[in-house]
C-alpha cells in the first residue's frame, strides 16, 4: 500500500468515527500535573455559566484527587457530544489506565464516571465525579476549570474525596475554524510540535491498522499512548524526535483472555520516519510518515 492509499483511508476513517473509545492507555508524562491544586483554587472565578452545547469539555486534562490524605494525578483525553462526555485516561503515579464515560454537563453541573479494568472486569462499580465546570481566569491559569468531589462503593465500603481538572499545557479553548491561521506552506522550515491527538494507519500483515494516538513531545523525546481501532488493543509510546526524522517505538500492552477474545502477549514495533507540514486540499496540519520495522508504510495526521 503506497502513502498516498494510507492517508486516503486514514482521512475515510477520521470522518466516521468517534475520537475516544474504551480502553487500556499509558500516561501523558505533563510535567505540569502537580500544579492544580485541590479546592479553593486561585484566581476562578465562577462567572456565567454558558449552554451545554458551548462548553469546551473536550480536549486534554491533567486531573488531581486526594486519596488518603495524599494528592494523586492523572491525565485524561476527553471527548465531547453536545451536553455529554466521554474520554480515557491514565494515572500517572502507576500507570493505571481508565475509562471516562456517562459523562454530562448542564450548565454550570457536570458528571462523569471512571472506571478501572473494564475488559477484564466490566462489572466494576464506577468511581462517580461531580462537581462544577467554570472558564477560570488567574495569574497561573485561565481556561475551562472543573472541580469537586468523587465517591465510589465498593464492597459496601464508601470512598470520597476532592478533585479539580484543568486543560493540559495552561488552558486555552480550541480555536474555531474561523480563528484558525492559514496552515504552512509545505517547504516551510518550521519545525511542527507533535503533542496531541493523531490519526494513524500501518500495514501489518497485508492488512492496514488504523489507530489513534496521543503523544506529549518534551523537547526531543515523545511519550504517549494509543489503541486499534477494530480489535481495541492498547499500546504505549516513546520516542525520539529530532525534526525532521521521527522514531517510535510502539509496546501492545498485553490482552488477557475473556469470552471470546483470545489472550494475547505483548509486542513491539518500531516506526521510523520524518515529520512535515502539509498543505492539501483535504489535509492541512503536520503528518509523520515512513516505514515500520517489518517493512510497511505507516503514516499519522495530527487531528485539529
Amino acid at each position: 500500500m503506497d502513502s498516498f492509499r494510507l492517508s486516503h483511508s486514514i482521512r475515510q476513517v477520521r470522518s466516521a468515527m468517534f475520537v475516544l473509545l474504551s480502553l487500556c492507555l499509558t500516561t501523558f508524562s505533563l510535567s505540569g500535573c502537580q500544579t492544580v491544586k485541590l479546592s479553593n483554587q486561585p484566581g476562578h472565578t465562577g462567572g456565567a455559566s454558558q449552554a451545554a452545547l458551548d462548553t469546551p469539555v473536550a480536549g486534554n486534562w491533567q486531573i488531581s484527587y486526594s486519596v488518603g490524605g495524599e494528592t494523586r494525578s492523572a491525565h485524561m483525553n476527553i471527548s465531547q457530544n453536545g451536553a455529554s462526555f466521554q474520554g480515557l485516561g491514565t494515572d500517572d503515579s502507576d500507570q493505571q489506565n481508565f475509562v471516562i464515560d456517562a459523562g454530562a454537563i448542564n450548565g454550570k453541573s457536570i458528571r462523569f464516571h471512571k472506571r478501572y479494568h473494564v475488559d477484564e472486569n466490566p462489572n466494576l462499580p464506577p468511581i462517580v465525579y461531580s462537581g462544577n465546570f467554570e472558564m477560570a481566569k488567574g495569574a497561573e491559569y485561565s481556561g475551562p476549570y472543573m472541580s469537586g468531589t468523587y465517591k465510589v462503593v465498593k464492597n459496601g465500603q464508601t470512598a470520597e474525596g476532592q478533585w479539580d481538572a484543568e486543560i493540559a499545557g495552561g488552558g486555552g479553548v480550541t480555536a474555531t475554524p474561523t480563528q484558525q491561521q492559514a496552515p504552512p506552506p509545505v517547504n516551510s522550515n518550521h519545525r511542527p510540535h507533535l503533542s496531541g491527538k493523531w490519526d494513524a494507519g500501518y500495514e501489518f500483515e497485508f492488512k492496514t491498522v488504523r489507530s489513534s494516538m496521543y503523544l506529549e513531545q518534551d523537547g526531543n523525546k515523545i511519550t504517549g499512548h494509543g489503541m486499534d481501532r477494530a480489535s481495541k488493543e492498547a499500546f504505549n509510546i516513546k520516542g525520539v524526535y529530532k525534526y525532521p526524522e521521527v522514531k517510535m517505538w510502539v509496546k501492545y500492552l498485553p490482552v488477557k483472555a475473556s469470552g471470546k477474545n483470545k489472550a494475547k502477549g505483548e509486542r513491539s514495533l518500531e516506526f521510523r520516519g520524518k515529520a512535515s507540514v502539509v498543505n492539501e486540499a483535504e489535509y492541512q496540519g503536520t503528518r509523520m510518515e515512513g516505514k515500520t520495522n517489518g517493512g510497511g508504510m505507516w503514516m499519522a495526521e495530527q487531528v485539529r
